[in-house]
C-alpha cells in the first residue's frame, strides 16, 4: 500500500478528522455517532447493473476472483439496489489492456485507476471522451464528498486539475500515520554487537561495516537494480532526491545537483568495501527476501507490513529473537531532521480513483453510490465491512472480530480482510487510522509508523504536489522524463559498481542537458506554478 501532501497547512490531516470526526468515529461521550443523512444513499427507483473496471490487488486476487464475490459488494447492492459487474485485466496485463480499452473505446461505466497517469493528463482523458467532468454533479449528488471538498481545501485543490475539473472519486489519505515505507534494520543485530540506532551517513558507515566483519553479513545493505529507481533512503542525506523535486518552490532534478557526486562517490567506496548488496544490479524481489531471512542482510529499504511484518513471520520460528524495526532517515550531521520522506498526499496518488465513463447511462446514481463511500455508513461497510460479522462496536470503536484477526480458514488477516471488505488497497473513499491500529499486529510496525511520521511534514517543502501538465505538456515531459530516468539509473549503476569512473562526472551532467533536462524543469515549475494558483 505501491502510493503515498497539504503545503500550507501540515495539520491538514489532524484537522479533516476533527471536521468529519470520520477517523476518530465517536462523540464526545465515546459512542458512535449516528450517520447523517446525507450518509446515506438514496434507492434508484429499480434495480440497476453497472460495469466497473479495475485493476485486482493481489492480495485481493488471493481469495478471489471477482470483486463482486467480496461481502461488502453484496451489501451495497443490497443498500442502495445497484448491482456492479466487474471486469478485471489480467494481472501482468494491466497498462496494456488499459491502453486497449482507452484505444478501443469500449467502455465500461466506471474505471478505477491511477488517473494522475494518463496519457497527457485526466484533462486530456477528458478531452478525449473517456470520462465526464464531475463537477456539477457532486454539487449536486455527492454530500459527503463535497462536503470534505469544501471544509478542506488542499483536498479540493489536489482533486481539480489546472482549469478546475474534477474528475474522479478518488481515495485520500487522512490518517496520522502516511509514511509507510523507509529504512528498515536488525535491531537484534544492533544490540548484539552493542551498537545505537544509527542516525547519520557515518552512523550508517559504522554498522554497516560492524555487519559485515561481526556478523558475516555479504549483502549489509540489500537494495535492487529498480529501487534506482525510486527512492535509496541513503541518497535523501544528500538533500536531493534522483528525481525532479522542490527547493524554495523552484523545481530541480537531483541527479543535476552537485550534491548527487557526492552520494554517488558514498556508495560507489561502500560498494568496494562491500558494505552494500553487490548483487544489487541483478537483484530481484525474491533475492531481497532470501537476503534477509538468510541473515545475509541487516538492513532493507522496506515497508511496515511488506518487509517488517512479513519477515518477522517468515524469521521467527528459527530465529525467536529476531527485530526488525524501523530506523530514521538517514542525515548527513546529527541534528539535522530528514526530508525526504515517502509521505502520502491527500489525493492518493497511488491509484483506486474512479472515474466515470461517456458510456454510462446511469451518471446521477453512479455518483450517489461512489458517494456513499464518504459517508460514515459506506466508510464502515467499505473499511471494517459488515457489523456483527467482520467487526463489532466496542466502546464506541470499529473492531475487527475473530473472522478477520482469527480466522477459522487459517486466512491472514490481509486475506481475511481482503475476502469482505476493501481495506487492503486503495479505493474510493477514505483511510482510517482505527484500521491501521489493527491490522499491523506487531509493535514493531505501530512503532514504523511513529517513527517515519516524526518529520513527515518536512516532505512538503521538497516533494511534488500531485500537478498536472497540459495534454501537449504532458506528452513531451513524459519522453524526456523517461529519457533521463533510463539514462540516469544506467549511469548511477556504472558509477557505483565502477564500471565508469567519477571523473566523468561532469560528461554525465552535460548528457542530462542534451536530453532537456533543463525543459522538463520549466515544464514542471510551469505545472506547479499552476498548482499553487489553484482554488
Amino acid at each position: 500500500m505501491n502510493n503515498y501532501k497539504l503545503r500550507r497547512s501540515v495539520a491538514m490531516g489532524v484537522s479533516l478528522v476533527a471536521v468529519l470526526g470520520i477517523v476518530a468515529g465517536c462523540t464526545s461521550n465515546g459512542s458512535e455517532s449516528e450517520p447523517s443523512a446525507s450518509s446515506k444513499t438514496s434507492e434508484p427507483a429499480k434495480p440497476i447493473t453497472l460495469t466497473y473496471w479495475a485493476p485486482l490487488n493481489p492480495v485481493i486476487g488471493a481469495v478471489v476472483s471477482d470483486l463482486g464475490q467480496i461481502d461488502m459488494y453484496k451489501e451495497m447492492e443490497k443498500r442502495t439496489q445497484i448491482k456492479m459487474q466487474f471486469k478485471h485485466p489480467a494481472a501482468n496485463q494491466v497498462d496494456e489492456q488499459f491502453k486497449l480499452m482507452i484505444a478501443s473505446h469500449d467502455l465500461p461505466d466506471v474505471i478505477e485507476t491511477n488517473w494522475l497517469t494518463y496519457p497527457g493528463s485526466p484533462t486530456k482523458a477528458i478531452q478525449d471522451g473517456v470520462i465526464i467532468k464531475l463537477n456539477d454533479l457532486i454539487d449536486k449528488y455527492a454530500p459527503n464528498l463535497k462536503k470534505i471538498m469544501d471544509e478542506n481545501p488542499e483536498i479540493k485543490k489536489q482533486m481539480r486539475t489546472d482549469n478546475g475539473d474534477i474528475f474522479s472519486f478518488p481515495f485520500l489519505t487522512v490518517t496520522k500515520s502516511r509514511v509507510f515505507s523507509g529504512p528498515v534494520i536488525r535491531k537484534d543485530w544492533l544490540d548484539e554487537l552493542g551498537l545505537s540506532m544509527p542516525e547519520t551517513m557515518d552512523d550508517w558507515e559504522k554498522t554497516l561495516r560492524a555487519f559485515k566483519e561481526k556478523k558475516g553479513a555479504k549483502a549489509p545493505y540489500t537494495f535492487n537494480y529498480g529501487q534506482l529507481g525510486v527512492v535509496y533512503g541513503f541518497l535523501e542525506a544528500f538533500g536531493i532526491t534522483n528525481d525532479f523535486y522542490v527547493d524554495n518552490g523552484k523545481i530541480k532534478y537531483g541527479p543535476a545537483e552537485p550534491a548527487y557526486k557526492d552520494f554517488i562517490a558514498t556508495f560507489s567506496r561502500w560498494y568496494k568495501e562491500g558494505l552494500i548488496d553487490p548483487d544489487f544490479a541483478t537483484n530481484d524481489s525474491k533475492m531481497l527476501d532470501a537476503n534477509i531471512t538468510g541473515d545475509k542482510s541487516g538492513a532493507i529499504l522496506g515497508f511496515v507490513g511488506g518487509s517488517i511484518g512479513r519477515y518477522i513471520d517468515a524469521m521467527k520460528s528459527k530465529e525467536p529473537n529476531v527485530n526488525l524495526v524501523a530506523a530514521q532517515y538517514p542525515v548527513l550531521k546529527k541534528g539535522d531532521e530528514p526530508k525526504f520522506i515517502r509521505r502520502e498526499w491527500d489525493y492518493g496518488t497511488s491509484g483506486g480513483a474512479a472515474a466515470i465513463t461517456t458510456a454510462n447511462k446511469n451518471p446521477i446514481e453512479t455518483v450517489k453510490y461512489l458517494d456513499y463511500f464518504y459517508g460514515k455508513e459506506g466508510h464502515l461497510l467499505s473499511t471494517f465491512g459488515i457489523e456483527g460479522q467482520t467487526y463489532k462496536m466496542e466502546n464506541g470503536l470499529p473492531t475487527y472480530t475473530d473472522l478477520i484477526m482469527k480466522n477459522p480458514d487459517k486466512l491472514p488477516v490481509a486475506s481475511a480482510l481482503a475476502k469482505y471488505t476493501r481495506a487492503t488497497a486503495p479505493a474510493p473513499g477514505y483511510s482510517d487510522d482505527r484500521y491501521q491500529e489493527q491490522y499491523y499486529a506487531y509493535p514493531q510496525q505501530k512503532e514504523a509508523l511513529n517513527l517515519w511520521a516524526k518529520y513527515s511534514n518536512n516532505a512538503l517543502k521538497v516533494l511534488i504536489p500531485p500537478i498536472s501538465n497540459s495534454p501537449d505538456e504532458a506528452t513531451e515531459l513524459s519522453k524526456i522524463a523517461n529519457d533521463l530516468k533510463t539514462y540516469t539509473t544506467e549511469m548511477t549503476t556504472k558509477f557505483i559498481m565502477g564500471g565508469e569512473s567519477l571523473d566523468q562526472y561532469d560528461k554525465f551532467v552535460g548528457q542530462l542537458k542534451k536530453l532537456n533536462v533543463d525543459r522538463a524543469i520549466e515544464l514542471k515549475q510551469a505545472a506547479l506554478d499552476r498548482y499553487n494558483k489553484r482554488q
